[in-house]
């Protein structure tokens, strides 16, 4: 199966709190908790949906989005969910999931490119996650997109169907 294009929203566990250092004073200080990361892949080739969340469950990769930086870090992938869609829908999913979810958006996180007015594309959830499932899955159909899982292994890897990333 081929994913080019989509919208994508990571499950996060971060076991200890985290900080990640991007200048002198700037960056964040994460708890230790649940977040949800939302992001979008458009491209072809190397920036399509599947490659973009291959790339998500790597260990150790070279780093150049915010999210590389908590990923190589001690947070842990262990949802994914994703929409085929042609357009940006980022800021609109991590939105609506904001508003269905008792969460806080990381300030600025993820979202240096946004313009949907979004503090950021990282949400920690205020609470442990009951029924997340349920509430992404609302979320993506709100805004009428085919919701769909993948299984993330221990290894952190997925099962697109067609084998394993």
């Amino acid at each position: 199966m081929s994913l080019t294009r989509g919208v994508y929203t990571l499950l996060i566990k971060l076991e200890n709190q985290y900080r990640i250092s991007l200048k002198p004073n700037k960056g964040w200080y994460l708890p230790k908790g649940y977040y949800v990361y939302t992001g979008s892949a458009l491209g072809r080739g190397s920036t399509s949906l599947e490659k973009r969340l291959k790339r998500h469950l790597r260990v150790n990769k070279k780093v150049f989005w915010h999210i590389d930086r908590l990923l190589n870090g001690s947070g842990k992938v262990i949802k994914v969910a994703y929409a085929i869609a042609a357009a940006k829908m980022e800021c609109e999913l991590n939105q609506t999931i904001s508003s269905l979810l008792q969460s806080t958006p990381i300030k600025g996180f993820g979202s240096s490119d946004c313009r949907g007015g979004c503090m950021g594309h990282l949400l920690y959830l205020n609470s442990q996650p009951r029924d997340l499932t349920l509430t992404l899955r609302r979320a993506y159909q709100l805004l009428g997109l085919n919701y769909r899982e993948l299984s993330v292994e221990s290894k952190g890897r997925c099962n697109f169907g067609s084998g394993y990333i």
